[in-house]
């Protein structure tokens, strides 16, 4: 599914103006700066990761996440002969929600039990897939030269899209995630638009000060 975000560049737009003037740095320069920033926070705040947790920390969250997704509708145990056990694979196909990634248990009462050994192949599994939404920005990050944490640079760049275009007279980087469920997740659309937000303040500040830094050394 293509989802397409409004979103308001005009921070960004104005930064890049002010900023123009007082490093020794062309506008395209700017731009791809600008992209960089964005794409290094966006990438820590996509979940498993938010601006309270990023790096490893978010990576343990989203392990965690699917520990307790699977405790909610199947425990391991020993398998006994001739006992008639429940595929892990297919529970989960039941309870996943295509939409989120997440399990939902309905009105289940308890776990079912399931052969502990293809338990832990399952598990092993869907951790592994810890960082595949943040895994949307590694096209743009290789691009740009943004290193991002190995539990989602893991994933490849098969998932995102960057496309730079110049005609000489305008430079423009587009970015998108291109991860199927992406357009599904609660508020990446706001995630996104404070990645952006955060990278128009950085740049503003940065010329905010070496305008006073000139500023101070003309002696006014």
């Amino acid at each position: 599914m293509n989802v397409h975000m409004k979103l308001d560049m005009r921070q960004i737009q104005r930064a890049i103006k002010n900023l123009e003037p007082v490093v020794k740095k062309s506008r395209q320069e700017l731009v791809e700066q600008a992209a960089k920033g964005f794409v290094k926070t966006i990438a820590s705040i996509t979940p498993p990761g938010s601006q309270g947790a990023t790096g490893s920390t978010a990576k343990k969250q989203g392990e965690a996440a699917i520990s307790n997704d699977l405790a909610k509708v199947m425990k391991a145990v020993r398998a006994k002969r001739n006992a008639q056990l429940q595929s892990p694979q297919e529970i989960y196909k039941r309870f996943r929600d295509t939409r989120t990634g997440r399990i939902n248990p309905r009105n289940l009462q308890k776990p079912y039990p399931v052969p502990g050994a293809e338990f832990n192949a399952l598990k092993k599994t869907l951790l592994g897939r810890v960082g595949w939404l943040a895994s949307g920005w590694n096209a743009a990050a290789q691009k740009l030269g943004v290193r991002l944490p190995a539990w989602i640079s893991r994933h490849g760049t098969g998932a995102g899209i960057i496309l730079v275009t110049s005609d000489g007279r305008r430079f423009r980087i587009e970015i998108s995630n291109a991860v199927k469920y992406a357009g599904s997740i609660k508020d990446l659309d706001r995630r996104i638009q404070k990645a952006v937000t955060y990278q128009a303040n950085a740049m503003q500040r940065q010329a905010d000060f070496l305008l006073h830094k000139a500023v101070k050394k003309a002696g006014f």
